[in-house]
């Protein structure tokens, strides 16, 4: 009943169903979840399910055929599209962290985050990630390599999150608007924690959501990627 998915599907949930094809759905527990690689791991308790096989993203080559499942909008359950393996370790920014991705033609679009990208033998070889946010752009879509998630998962399956790394457990955001500081009902433009983990060293600290993160270790903060580079820069 292990389930992988993005961090950034679940992150803000309080309860999160799991929908079969079959039409069965059940209540998932958050077995654990990475910002940093964007990979969680859920768990359901039921029966008669097929595990899908993983393959090896290493043998890759530009050019290899691909098929991309997903749920696009949210609505459209086991869309199935397919394409070609566009490049090999194309990097992007996410939110302030930098991924190394397969990039795909298959269409990808808001949704199909979290679902797998299977090659021509049918194994799983990618975690769809994101898909372009430039309008007017078509054809680029990206997706976790499977060789990099499974470690993680297997972290997240043993101990809930991934040993060996500074973890504070919080998500920041830019405030960079009137608009956007009205929305949230702030004064000031700034970086600001917009949630905190239950249990985590940044609540045990005392950091609640919509907190101004003015500086750490007394440099100026101004976005919100900052916040996660110099996290991901300390040691244990």
């Amino acid at each position: 009943g292990y389930i992988i998915t993005n961090n950034h599907v679940v992150t803000g949930g309080t309860k999160i169903t799991v929908f079969l094809k079959d039409g069965r759905s059940f209540t998932a527990e958050l077995v654990g979840k990475s910002s940093r690689d964007d990979v969680a791991l859920l768990k359901i308790n039921a029966t008669g399910l097929t595990a899908a096989k993983i393959g090896d993203s290493s043998t890759l080559r530009v050019g290899d055929y691909t098929i991309v499942i997903g749920n696009p909008l949210g609505e459209l359950q086991g869309t199935v599209t397919t394409g070609i393996i566009s490049a090999l370790e194309r990097e992007i920014e996410l939110d302030g962290t930098t991924f190394s991705v397969l990039q795909t033609d298959a269409a990808v679009n808001p949704g199909n985050s979290g679902g797998g990208m299977f090659d021509s033998n049918g194994e799983l070889i990618g975690l769809v990630i994101a898909k372009t946010s430039e309008s007017g752009v078509e054809g680029l879509g990206f997706v976790l390599p499977i060789n990099g998630v499974i470690p993680v998962v297997q972290e997240l399956e043993k101990n809930g999150y991934v040993t060996g790394r500074p973890y504070i457990g919080l998500t920041s955001i830019d405030i960079n608007s009137y608009l956007s500081a009205r929305m949230i009902n702030v004064e000031y433009m700034g970086v600001y924690v917009q949630s905190v983990d239950a249990g985590s060293p940044a609540e045990l600290a005392g950091l609640r959501a919509i907190d101004l993160i003015q500086k750490i270790d007394g440099v100026k903060i101004t976005e919100a990627s900052q916040v996660t580079n110099m996290i991901q820069s300390k040691k244990i």
